[in-house]
C-alpha cells in the first residue's frame, strides 16, 4: 500500500509542475514566432541628455582624452533619441568655425575623432551634421525647424568666444528645448552660462569653477552612456547645485579639495524631462495590444500654475494607428487625459498640440504596443484524477485471506492437528506462527483494486504499468 501511494503521489506532484510552468511563464508570438519574457519599449518620460561643466573640445586640442568623452557622448545620445520624425541630423547650435574657441577646424575634428564611432567617414555611416550658427540662423532654428523638420540630436558645444547675444536666444527659447527633449530627442551640451536651464528650473546654479584633476563618472553615468574615468579626466570649469529636476549627477568630483563634497560637473539621463508649459505622460509604460493606454496631457505656466480650459488636439501622426485623432480638455488642475486602445502592435507616435499662455504647443510620444499576452492552458486532464485516487472505502474486503486457508498449518506434523482445534482457531492474526511456516509476502490490503486502477491511469509510464501487472499475477497466484 506504501509502495502505490508514493507512485500515486509522484505522479500527481509531475501534473502539478507542468501546470504551474505553464500557468507562471507568459507566452508571446511575434511574427509566429514565439517569444518568452518579452519587454514592450515604450518613450514618453524624456529622452537622453548630458550637460556638463567641462569644455571638451577645446581640451581635445591639447591632446586630453576628451575627444574620446565626446566620441562617446554623442554616440550614445544619438542612438538614444527617439525624436519623432527627425531628419538624422546632429544640429550643432551656435559656434563657429573654429570649435571651442581653441583652435582646429570642425571638418577634421568630427570626421576624425567626434564621430569615429559611427564609422569611418569613407564607411558612409557617420550622420549628417547642421551648423546652426548665426542669430538670423537660429532665430529660424526654433521658430519653426526645431518642430517641421528636427534634427534627431541637438549639441550646443563649449565655446570660449560665443556672443551673449546667442546665449540669450537659447535662453529665450528654453521651452521649446524643452519640448524637444521631452519628446524623445536628444540633447548634449557643455560650458556655457546655461541660462536657459536656469529659466526652466530657476532653482538650478550653474557655478564656475573647477580644477585640472578628476572628474570620475558615476554608476548612472556609466549606466547611461557608458562613461569612464580614463575619458572624462581632464580638466573642468563649472559645476551644478540645486534642484535641478529628473536630471542625474552622470560626472563628479570633490570641489575645492579632496575633503569636499563631490560636487556635480554633468549631469543627466538617458530618459529624462525637461519642465515645460505643455507636456505629455502615458500609464502603463510598456502597453500590450488590447489593454488601455493613458496618455496625460499638463498644461501650465513655466511656474507650474495650471491652465483649465485647454483645447488639445492630439493624433497619431505615424504607425499602425495613424490617422487617428482625439480631443480632449484640460481640467482646473490644467489635466486632460486621454484613453487609448488598438488590437494593432507595432510604433505609435501620438503627437499632441495645444495653445498654451498663447503659444502654440506641440508634443510628441512614442509608444510601442506589444502583442497581448497569450497563455498556454494547464493540461488539467492530468493534473485532475486526483478525485478518483479516493475511494479507500471499496478496497475494504480482508475476506480475501480466508481462514480455511489461513489455518491449513504446512508443518510435517499435520496428523496431530484435530478438527476441533481448527475450529477454535478464530480467524485473527494470533494464530499465524510465521517461525514455523511462511505464506509468502502478505498482499497489501485492497491491492487488486488500486492496481486496476492504476494500469488505466499510467499510459504515460508504461514501465510502472509492466511492474503492477506483474505484481498482480505473482499474488494471484
Amino acid at each position: 500500500m506504501k509502495t502505490i501511494k508514493t507512485i500515486r503521489n509522484l505522479f500527481l506532484c509531475v501534473a502539478a509542475l507542468f501546470a504551474v510552468v505553464a500557468v507562471a511563464v507568459p507566452t508571446q508570438y511575434k511574427d509566429g514566432k514565439l517569444i518568452v519574457g518579452s519587454v514592450a519599449k515604450a518613450s514618453g518620460s524624456g529622452g537622453p541628455i548630458v550637460l556638463d561643466g567641462m569644455d571638451p573640445i577645446c581640451h581635445a586640442a591639447y591632446n586630453e582624452n576628451t575627444d574620446q568623452y565626446i566620441a562617446k557622448v554623442v554616440k550614445s545620445v544619438y542612438d538614444q533619441s527617439l525624436m519623432p520624425g527627425n531628419n538624422g541630423k546632429i544640429a550643432i547650435l551656435g559656434t563657429g568655425t573654429t570649435p571651442g574657441g581653441c583652435g582646429g577646424d570642425w571638418t577634421s575634428l568630427l570626421t576624425t575623432k567626434f564621430l569615429t564611432q559611427f564609422g569611418t567617414l569613407a564607411s558612409g555611416l557617420q550622420p549628417e551634421v547642421q551648423f546652426i550658427n548665426s542669430t538670423t540662423d537660429l532665430n529660424a532654428f526654433f521658430s519653426s525647424g526645431i518642430t517641421s523638420t528636427p534634427p534627431k540630436m541637438l549639441w550646443i558645444p563649449d565655446d570660449w568666444s560665443r556672443s551673449d547675444e546667442v546665449n540669450s536666444i537659447f535662453t529665450t527659447n528654453a521651452e521649446k528645448i524643452a519640448d524637444f527633449v521631452n519628446s524623445g530627442g536628444g540633447l548634449f551640451s557643455s560650458y556655457n552660462p546655461y541660462g536657459w536651464l536656469t529659466a526652466l528650473l530657476p532653482s538650478a546654479v550653474f557655478n564656475l569653477g573647477g580644477c585640472n584633476g578628476g572628474p570620475d563618472a558615476t554608476a548612472d553615468g556609466i549606466a547611461d552612456f557608458g562613461l569612464s574615468n580614463s575619458i572624462v579626466a581632464a580638466c573642468w570649469h563649472g559645476y551644478f547645485t540645486g534642484n535641478v529636476g529628473t536630471l542625474k549627477v552622470l560626472v563628479d568630483y570633490p570641489y575645492p579639495d579632496p575633503t569636499s563634497t563631490r560636487k556635480a560637473v554633468s549631469i543627466g539621463g538617458g530618459s529624462v524631462s525637461l519642465p515645460s508649459s505643455f507636456t505629455l505622460a502615458i500609464s502603463p509604460a510598456n502597453p500590450s495590444a488590447g489593454t488601455p493606454l493613458t496618455i496625460t496631457a499638463t498644461a501650465q505656466t513655466i511656474a507650474g500654475a495650471p491652465q483649465a480650459g485647454v483645447v488639445v488636439s492630439m493624433t497619431v501622426s505615424s504607425g499602425p494607428d495613424a490617422g487617428r485623432n482625439f480631443t480632449a480638455t484640460t481640467n482646473s488642475s490644467g489635466i486632460a487625459t486621454i484613453t487609448v486602445n488598438t488590437s494593432s502592435t507595432g510604433t505609435n507616435v501620438y503627437t499632441a498640440t495645444a495653445t498654451v499662455n498663447g503659444v502654440v504647443k506641440t508634443v510628441s510620444t512614442t509608444v510601442t504596443w506589444s502583442p497581448a499576452p497569450t497563455t498556454t492552458a494547464a493540461p488539467t486532464t492530468t493534473a485532475a484524477p486526483t478525485t478518483t485516487l479516493t475511494p479507500t472505502t471499496t478496497l475494504a474486503p480482508t475476506t480475501t485471506i480466508a481462514p480455511s486457508t489461513t489455518v491449513a498449518v504446512t508443518t510435517t506434523d499435520v496428523s496431530t492437528t484435530t478438527a476441533p482445534e481448527v475450529a477454535i482457531v478464530a480467524p485473527t492474526t494470533t494464530v499465524h506462527d510465521h517461525s514455523t511456516h511462511s505464506h509468502g509476502p502478505l498482499p497489501a490490503t485492497g491491492a487488486n483494486a488500486w492496481r486496476l486502477y492504476l494500469m488505466g491511469l499510467c499510459l504515460l509510464c508504461l514501465g510502472s504499468a509492466i511492474y503492477l501487472s506483474r505484481l498482480l499475477v505473482k499474488y494471484k497466484n
